[in-house]
């Protein structure tokens, strides 16, 4: 396996975080319904997705982020490099392991074996969409309305985005994280992993 194999890989990562996003608030149509007086307007962000739809969006996340493990261990072994380093990043990223336990799940059934690599038999919540709103790095003001169709607008200097993820949560229900947060802290181990070893974006 040649390096450029795993940087497509890393593209194939990213992409699955490009579609756990949307800026788009043109595709944020809501909910709208009329009883002749007054116009009831119900917004949830998931601009007319399906469950499975969203399902797919995060479990696309989590298994191009997961499986990224293996291919990296065989291309350390035909390239000549120290296996054990990425052995040991995957032994101290909690991020990592979470990860890879929520990939297994979805190959192999719930619970896993030994509360599987994190330890903490993680699993997921119900798939939602977030609405984000961030701020300039300077002093500033973001702001969100709904124009008369439904549609967010959003104003100030900062930004605003609509997230696809769900809850993690350990084997007694309760929430020990969230994915696209956990998610994006797994890719950025990998990719310092993958600069360590010499192969760059």
């Amino acid at each position: 396996m040649k390096s450029d194999e795993l940087l497509y890989r890393l593209r194939r990562i990213y992409a699955a975080v490009g579609l756990s996003e949307e800026t788009d608030m043109s595709k944020l149509k809501p909910k709208m319904t009329t009883d002749g007086k007054r116009v009831r307007v119900y917004q949830d962000f998931t601009g007319g997705m399906s469950e499975a739809e969203l399902d797919n969006i995060v479990y696309s996340l989590v298994q191009n982020t997961a499986n990224l493990h293996d291919h990296l261990k065989k291309w350390a072994a035909k390239n000549g490099k120290d296996k054990s380093k990425i052995d040991e990043t995957f032994r101290t990223s909690a991020a990592l392991k979470i990860i890879y336990d929520l990939s297994n799940n979805e190959k192999h059934g719930y619970p896993p074996r030994r509360s599987g690599e994190s330890g903490k038999s993680p699993r997921l919540g119900k798939t939602t969409r977030i609405f984000q709103l961030t701020t300039a790095p300077t002093k500033s003001v973001t702001s969100m309305t709904l124009d008369p169709n439904g549609i967010p607008k959003v104003s100030g200097s900062g930004s605003a985005k609509v997230v696809t993820s769900a809850g993690i949560l350990d084997k007694d229900g309760n929430v020990i994280g969230d994915l696209y947060q956990t998610a994006l802290k797994a890719i950025e181990t990998w990719e310092r992993l993958l600069s360590d070893l010499g192969i760059k974006p």
